[in-house]
C-alpha cells in the first residue's frame, strides 16, 4: 500500500504553539478549527492553502486516535510546569505520532548529524526516496519539513545554499518531559519494543539532550521493562486495558433470608464452608497465574524470535557489504581474512578492526620480504616497509595513503564507547573500510585462477608463506 506523506508544507512554530494554548481551554475540534483559521488568515490568505495547514496542525494535536488521548492530555498537563521553549519537546512527540514521514525524516537527519557536522537537503531527499518512493511529493515534502525545523529553531542554515547545521541541543527541566517524549517516539516507531540503551539514543531525538537513564525508564508508568538474555533490558509501551466493573450480586438479601430462617430449615450443603471458599479462591488464582505465565512466556518467545530474525538479517547485510575475495583453502592469509569478515558480520567492530589491521601489517611485511628479497627472519617497521614498497612502485599512491592513515590512527578508536550511537557508526565505518582495503590488497597479491579444480596463483612468489 502506498504511504501517505501527509505533512507536505511548512508548519510554523507559532501556529502549533497557538493551538496548544487553545487546547488547554477546549478540546472541541470545530472550535479549534475556527480558531486556527482566524489565526492563519493573515499569513495564509488563500482559503485552500490555509485549510490544508489547519488540517495538518489539527491532526497533530486534536484529531488523534482514542488510544493516544491519554498521552496528549498528559502533554497538556505539563504546560504550566515547562517553559515556552520546552514546548518543542511536546510538538516533536505529537508530530512524530501523527506523521510517520516526520519521524522517518528526523531519523535520517539524526543519523546524518551523528556522522558529520552538517548535511544537505539533497542527502535527506535521496534517503527518503528509498523508503517513501521516488516521487515529486516526497522530495518537496522533505524540503518543506527541513524548513519547518529551521523555523522551530532545531536546525540553522549556512552560507552554502541547501546546507544545514544543528542549531543547539535542547535541555528539559523536568525528567517527566524527557520520558514523555521517549514514550511518544516509541509509540511512533514500528517496533513493539526496543533495547533500553537504544531508546535513550534513537536518532530522531537528535535535537534533545536526554539526561534520564534506565532507572528512570523503570520508574516511569508508561513503560514495561523486562530482561532479555543476560544483560539486555527491553522497553515496551505499557498497554492499559479498560476492565468493566464486576456485576453486583444480591448477596446481602440472600444472607438476611438465611438468618431469618430456622436452624432446622438450613441444610449444611447450602452454606459453603470457609475452607471451600479458600480452596475455590486459590484454584481461581492459580488458573489466572498460569494464564499470565503462559502469555508472558509467549511474549518473550516472540520477542526473542523477532530479535533473532532481525540479527540474522543485519548479519547478512553486513557480510554482503564486505564479502571477502574467494581464497584457496591453503592460500596466504586466507583463514585470518575470513575471520575478519566474520567479526564484521557479527557486529564485533573492535575485534574486526584490530584483527584486520594485524593481517594488513602481516601482508605488507610478507610482500616486503618477497619483493625486496629479505630473509624470513628480517622484519622492519610497518611504515618503513610501506615506504620501501611505495618507492619500488609495488604499492600505489592511493594504497600508501590509505594504509598510512590507517596505521597513524590505529590507536584513536580505543576510547570510544560502543553503546554511543555516533561511536558505533564510526566503528562500523572504520571496520568496513579497513576490510575493503584488505580485500583489495589480497586480490592484487594473492589472486589466482582455478583451472579444472587446480589453483594457479597469479603471483606464485607470494604463496610461499610459512
Amino acid at each position: 500500500m502506498r504511504m501517505v506523506v501527509g505533512i507536505d508544507r511548512k508548519i510554523k512554530r507559532a501556529w502549533v504553539d497557538a493551538v496548544l494554548d487553545r487546547l488547554a481551554q477546549t478540546t472541541d475540534e470545530a472550535e479549534l478549527r475556527s480558531f486556527l483559521d482566524q489565526q492563519l488568515k493573515e499569513e495564509l490568505p488563500g482559503k485552500e492553502s490555509r485549510a490544508k495547514s489547519v488540517g495538518i496542525i489539527l491532526r497533530i494535536w486534536s484529531g488523534i486516535p482514542p488510544e493516544r488521548l491519554a498521552l496528549r492530555d498528559r502533554a497538556v498537563a505539563l504546560l504550566p510546569r515547562i517553559s515556552g521553549q520546552e514546548r518543542i519537546w511536546l510538538h516533536w512527540g505529537m508530530t512524530a505520532l501523527a506523521y510517520p514521514f516526520f519521524r522517518d525524516t528526523t531519523e535520517v537527519v539524526g543519523r546524518l548529524l551523528a556522522l558529520q557536522d552538517d548535511f544537505t537537503s539533497a542527502q535527506v531527499q535521496s534517503r527518503m526516496l528509498t523508503t517513501w518512493g521516488d516521487r515529486a511529493t516526497t522530495k518537496e515534502a522533505a524540503k518543506k519539513l527541513i524548513n519547518t525545523l529551521v523555523d522551530w529553531e532545531v536546525l540553522r542554515t549556512t552560507k552554502t545554499r541547501g546546507h544545514f547545521l544543528l542549531a543547539r541541543k535542547m535541555t528539559a527541566s523536568l525528567p517527566e518531559l524527557q520520558l514523555w517524549l521517549l514514550e511518544a517516539l516509541l509509540r511512533a516507531s514500528t517496533a513493539e519494543e526496543i533495547e533500553a540503551q537504544q531508546l535513550l539514543r534513537v536518532p530522531e531525538s537528535f535535537p534533545f539532550n536526554l539526561g534520564v537513564g534506565i532507572a528512570d525508564l523503570r520508574r516511569y508508568d508508561g513503560f514495561n521493562i523486562h530482561r532479555q538474555g543476560l544483560d539486555m533490558d527491553m522497553v515496551a509501551v505499557r498497554k492499559v486495558k479498560l476492565v468493566p466493573p464486576p456485576k453486583l450480586t444480591p448477596q446481602r438479601k440472600k444472607a438476611s433470608r438465611l438468618i431469618q430462617a430456622s436452624l432446622f430449615d438450613i441444610s449444611t450443603e447450602e452454606v459453603p464452608s470457609d475452607s471451600h471458599k479458600v480452596n475455590t479462591t486459590r484454584l481461581r488464582q492459580g488458573t489466572i497465574k498460569k494464564q499470565e505465565t503462559k502469555h508472558e512466556r509467549q511474549r518473550i518467545e516472540d520477542s526473542i524470535k523477532n530479535e533473532v530474525l532481525r540479527t540474522l538479517s543485519e548479519r547478512a547485510t553486513r557480510f554482503l557489504q564486505v564479502r571477502p575475495a574467494i581464497f584457496a583453502s591453503d592460500g596466504p592469509f586466507g583463514a585470518p581474512s575470513l575471520e575478519c569478515a566474520e567479526q564484521f558480520r557479527d557486529g564485533h567492530y573492535f575485534g574486526c578492526i584490530a584483527l584486520t589491521q594485524a593481517v594488513l601489517e602481516a601482508v605488507i611485511r610478507h610482500v616486503w620480504q618477497v619483493k625486496l628479497k629479505k630473509k624470513p627472519n628480517q622484519e622492519g617497521s610497518f611504515d618503513k616497509n610501506l615506504e620501501a614498497l611505495h618507492k619500488k612502485k609495488i604499492i600505489s599512491d592511493e594504497w600508501k595513503n590509505k594504509l598510512g592513515q590507517m596505521w597513524a590512527e590505529r590507536q584513536s578508536l580505543h576510547h570510544l564507547e560502543r553503546l554511543v550511537e555516533a561511536n558505533q557508526l564510526k566503528l562500523e565505518e572504520t571496520a568496513r573500510n579497513t576490510l575493503i582495503l584488505l580485500n583489495d590488497l589480497e586480490r592484487e597479491f594473492f589472486g589466482f585462477t582455478e583451472l579444472e579444480e587446480i589453483v594457479v596463483p597469479d603471483h606464485p612468489e607470494y604463496w610461499a608463506v610459512k
